[in-house]
Order: C-alpha cells, then structure tokens, then sequence
C-alpha cells in the first residue's frame, strides 16, 4: 500500500515558489562576472636584435659624427688626400703637395670674344695650408645630423673634395688686368680699307667694349683663392661698329694719279707717288650689303702715275730751265745789303709740281731786327728811303726767269717808274703786305731756285727737267713813251735875256712784253703782261740806277 504521507506538503512549502531548472547555455556564451587577463604578443627575437643593432648603430653613427677629431676618412683637398689626419698634418701635408698643383696653369678670362691666359703662378703667392685644412675639416660637420652623416659616407666613397685655399697678390693681379684692359677695354673702331693689287680690301670696323675692372678683380681674386682654372667670362657693355661708309671710302680713294715728288727740306729724299683708283660705288654697295662680315673685296681700276719715284730720281733737277742776271752798284752797300739777304732768302727754294711761289711768303717782311737797312725805294710815286730798298731787284731778275722758264705767273705788278735793271715790260716790283710776286710750277717735275748776289749782279737760275726741246725768248712792244717835262730856267750868272733848258728825271712807257716759244719747230707767241709807268721830272737820269 502506497505511502501517502509522501505525498503531502511539507510545513512551509506554500511559501517557495518552485522554479522549473534553466536549461544550461553553451559554455561559449557563459559570461563570467570577473575579467580574464589579456594574452601580450611575443616580439620575435630577430626583430628584438636587429633594432637593437640599428639603435646601436645609429648611437655609434652620431657619437661618430660628433666625437671624431680628425678630417673624416675618404676627404681630399683638390687631388691631395687628407682624410683622417688632424688638422696640422693636414695642413703641412697641402703645403707640401700642392705646388705642382697650379705649376704651368692659368686662368683664362673670355672678355666678348678674345681669350687672355694669366699664369696663376704669377699672381699667386702660396697656397694657404691652415684655411685648407680648415675646409676639409668642415666636410661633415655642416648641416642637420643626417646631412652630416650623408656627406660622412659620401666622402668614405670618394665624393668629397674640399677647395684649397690660396693667397692672391693682388698688386700682380691687378697689373695683369691692367695690360688686358689696355687691350680689351676699347672704343668703337671705324672701318677701315686697303688697296691690295686690283682690289680694294675693306674691314668691317669693331665693337666698343666695355667691362668693370674691379667686379672682374675681385671675381679673379676668389677664384685663384679657390684654386679655381675654370675660364671666366667678363660681363661686357658692347657698342656696336660703326657700319661701313661707301662714300667716305670713295672720297678718301679715289683719284687722279700723283706723281712721285722730292722733299722740299732737303731736295734729296723722293717721296713715292699715288696710283688712281676708280671703281662703282653701286657695286660696291651691293657687295657690302647688311655688313655683317668682316672682310670684303671690291674691285678697282688702278691708273699708275707717269712719274715714279724711279723716274723722279733720275731725272730730278737735271735741266737748267733758264738762267738771267741783272747788273747793281755794290758800292751802294745798304742796297746791296738788302739784295743779298733777299737772295739768301730764296736760294735753294723747291717747288713740287702745282706749288706757289710766293716772294713776300719766302723773304718775309724787311725789317732792321731781320738785318734789312734803308735805301732807295719807289712808294706811292715818290722816292723815299725805307727798310729794305733795293728787293725789288731779286724779284725781277726771278721775274725774267720765270718767263724764260714759261712757269705760271699768277700775280706781279710793274713798278711806277721804270727800273734800270731789267729790259722794259720785264720787272716785278713788291711790297710786304700790299704787292707780292707769287708764281706756279706747272711742270711735272720739280723745280728749285738758285739765286746769288755776287759779282755786280744779281743772278737767278732755275732748275727742273725738261721734258721738250722748249724754248722761250721774250719780246716787248712800246706802245707810248711819256717823256719827262722840258723846265727853262734862268740863271744870275747868265747874260740878260739868256735862258737855259734842262731835261732830267725817269721816262714812262705803255708797253706789252710777249713770250715767244718755240716747241718741235713751231714758234708761238703769248702775251706776258701789259705794264705802264710815269715819267719822273726832278730826277736827274743819271740818278735812276741807284733805285731799286
């Protein structure tokens, strides 16, 4: 029989509330009410070391960059090793080898487009071993710590070199720049031409050129500091050439043929003619076009003179052209004073083909201070003493030469009252500053005066070559005579109702002097000048060859 007691509810039991049991969650979704502590990561080994051998690399690497004491291994100065040595050795070591370093180098300076060399061991005095030192010290200890250390390993691999520093001197410097700027430094220059066989040869003319001196010494001065041989180009202010001048060439050029001619000086030495040169200016235009070579050749037609220098010497002097001589009182010493300097004044006077002859030019004014003494002298119709009295008769006696001689007369005058000295129609008075006696060689050779007082006359020869069997004589026609006036005069020593008549003084003439020249056979006839005087009435004739 079943127990029922088991059944029954126990004392209490209406007060718990039975709860059904909750099924179980997987053990995976079971939250625990603590925090479990997280798992760390293990950092391989190898990564633990390789950092710590960067670390200590880098450790190593900086002290090394800031603790080492010497020129970092690998450094030069220039091709001189120095690396690893203490600034003193490295110093002594650039002295020593740095010598052949700038032997037989120069630097060379490129001003506009010349090129000039300075020998660097005439401008450098030595190198400076400390201060080069100095510069391959610093390699490696300028920048940020990387930089540094970049150019540590650049230098281990050979990279690195430092500049060698030198002591300039500077006098010697600037002395070397001094004859190149003499050089250099120029203005525009024209252009300029040649005649060069049958052409005419022009240079284009060329730049003004420009620079400062002191910005290129200093620039210099560095760079020999520096042991720097690169060439150096001059900044330059430029000018342009002027352009080339057709017509002033032309001008300058062309021309007639000029015979060779002698020196006035001595009478010697032969001065060689000039060639004619003619040639189109158009063409030559053409042929210059925008000028911008440097040379150009332009044909020409050359005329050679007839007289060459050659020719000249053979032949120079080697006529007598014509040869007159007038007759003086030499007692009358002032007067023949005053001739005698006048001749000395023109003897050996030389005249090229073309040149004048003028009297007053050569003998200069007639003064006592140049020796000159009064005598006789026509003035204004009247006679009167004054300085110089008696040149008139140098000038005329050269007068009749000059006809004789057929040269060009280009000024003479007739005296007022006619002169014993010379035939009528064939004297040349003169007068400083108011009448002068002035003739051309118009020969084509040279001629030369010789004049000479001595003996009683006055004698005027001239010399030249003749080129004709020419000759010339003179011929004068009287075309009225004035006679002197006829005085009647009483005198007390005569009986009454007598007179007496007396003629004195100078008779005057109207007259024409003609040259007559006689050439291969024909003679023809010129006229040489007209010329009149005034008769004279209180001079006694025998008075008249004491004037002039």
């Amino acid at each position: 029989m079943a127990d029922k007691s088991a059944n029954k509810p126990k004392k209490g039991a209406h007060l718990i509330k039975k709860q059904a049991p909750k099924p179980e969650k997987p053990a995976q979704a079971v939250r625990t009410e603590a925090k479990q502590p997280k798992k760390k990561r293990r950092v391989p080994i190898g990564v633990k070391i390789a950092v710590g051998v960067v670390v200590a690399a880098a450790a190593g690497a900086f002290g090394y960059v800031y603790c080492y004491p010497n020129v970092f291994p690998g450094v030069t100065v220039g091709p001189i090793t120095v690396g690893g040595m203490n600034r003193d050795d490295a110093a002594n070591t650039i002295e020593d080898q740095s010598a052949p370093l700038y032997e037989g180098k120069n630097v060379t300076v490129t001003i506009y487009d010349s090129n000039y060399d300075i020998p660097v061991d005439k401008v450098l005095k030595s190198v400076d071993g400390i201060q080069s030192a100095e510069n391959a010290y610093e390699i490696g200890r300028t920048g940020n710590p990387l930089e540094r250390v970049h150019d540590i390993i650049g230098a281990m691999r050979g990279h690195r070199e430092a500049q060698i520093a030198a002591t300039v001197d500077e006098e010697s410097l600037r002395g070397t720049l001094n004859e190149i700027a003499d050089t250099a430094l120029t203005e525009p220059v024209n252009p300029t031409w040649e005649l060069k066989d049958s052409n005419l040869i022009v240079h284009s003319g060329k730049p003004g050129v420009k620079f400062d001196t002191d910005a290129v010494e200093q620039a210099l001065t560095d760079q020999i500091r520096l042991m720097d041989f690169e060439p150096y180009e001059v900044s330059t202010d430029v000018t342009a050439a002027p352009a080339i001048d057709v017509d002033k060439i032309a001008a300058d050029i062309i021309g007639d043929p000029v015979n060779a001619t002698v020196s006035k000086k001595d009478g010697k030495t032969i001065i060689a003619g000039k060639a004619g040169v003619s040639f189109d200016t158009d063409k030559a235009r053409e042929i210059i076009g925008d000028g911008s070579q440097e040379t150009y050749t332009i044909p020409v037609t050359i005329t050679q003179p007839s007289i060459t220098a050659e020719t000249l010497k053979a032949k120079l002097f080697h006529d007598t052209l014509a040869r007159t001589a007038t007759n003086l009182d030499e007692g009358n010493a002032p007067r023949t004073n005053n001739i005698r300097l006048a001749a000395k004044a023109i003897n050996g006077t030389i005249l090229n083909p073309g040149d004048e002859f003028s009297y007053n030019g050569t003998v200069g004014e007639r003064t006592a201070a140049r020796g000159y003494q009064e005598a006789h002298a026509y003035s204004g119709g009247k006679i009167i003493d004054e300085f110089g009295g008696g040149v008139c008769q140098p000038s005329s006696t050269l007068y009749m030469a000059v006809l004789r001689a057929d040269l060009k007369v280009t000024e003479r005058h007739n005296h007022s009252f006619t002169v014993s000295y010379t035939p009528l129609g064939e004297d040349a008075t003169v007068d400083y500053g108011n009448l002068d006696f002035r003739f051309v060689n118009n020969t084509a050779y040279p001629v030369k005066i010789l004049a000479e007082q001595t003996d009683g006359q006055m004698i005027m020869t001239i010399v030249g070559t003749k080129t004709s069997d020419k000759t010339v004589t003179t011929r004068t026609e009287v075309l009225e005579t004035y006679k002197p006036e006829t005085v009647t005069k009483t005198d007390s020593s005569m009986e009454a109702g007598d007179s007496r008549v007396e003629t004195s003084g100078i008779t005057g003439y109207s007259t024409k002097t003609y040259k007559q020249i006689t050439e291969n056979g024909k003679t023809t006839e010129v006229l040489a000048n007209s010329s009149t005087s005034v008769s004279y009435t209180h001079l006694r004739a025998h008075e008249t060859d004491q004037y002039l």
